[in-house]
């Protein structure tokens, strides 16, 4: 009897809760990035790690167009060039899969009115790309994109890590209002 309600049971939570908004992502695809992404722009390449590489950045709300989708790659146009987010390592060994990942990078609808009425702190450092000392969590999650699963697997931690580029990282650290109290290297 309660193998047959279990079964039921995991269905219906699968069903909500395993949402299938990218189980369908495909080529031609027009969505907007949901947070500032920083590519390497030499090579347009984007790590599902989302190193935060100086010299170039596409802006949250950007209008982006899907052109290819893999298991372990995703393509997309940005602004007339076409760029390749990759699977790294690191996500991999964290358990989260690459459409996972492009939930956080891509969707129909960015909510700009949600971060007009942010702070200025907030939309300064958004704009920017950067975190900024007063920044809430919500606006560093905007500027800078999720920090790494690996080692961010909780987002109400008191400090996230970046990862600048594969060899430097960058912490910042909140109060207990989840303020920005500092920008560490």
């Amino acid at each position: 009897m309660i193998k047959k309600l279990l079964l039921p049971a995991f269905a219906l939570v699968c069903t909500c809760f395993c949402g299938a908004a990218f189980a369908e992502l495909k080529a031609g695809d027009k969505l907007q990035t949901l947070v500032v992404l920083h590519p390497d722009v030499s090579k347009r390449l984007l790590y599902s790690l989302n190193y935060q590489l100086s010299g170039g950045m596409i802006p949250v709300c950007s209008d982006v167009t899907i052109t290819k989708v893999k298991k372990k790659q995703i393509k997309f146009e940005w602004s007339g060039l076409e760029y390749e987010m990759v699977w790294d390592g690191h996500t991999k060994k964290a358990g989260v899969s690459l459409m996972e990942v492009a939930e956080g990078f891509f969707g129909a609808d960015c909510k700009k009115a949600e971060i007009a009425k942010m702070s200025e702190k907030d939309q300064e450092g958004i704009r920017k790309g950067l975190p900024l000392e007063g920044m809430t969590r919500k606006g560093i999650l905007i500027a800078m994109g999720r920090p790494p699963h690996h080692a961010n697997p909780n987002l109400d931690m008191p400090t996230y890590t970046y990862w600048l580029n594969r060899f430097k990282k960058k912490a910042i650290d909140f109060n207990d209002k989840g303020i920005v109290i500092d920008v560490r290297l």
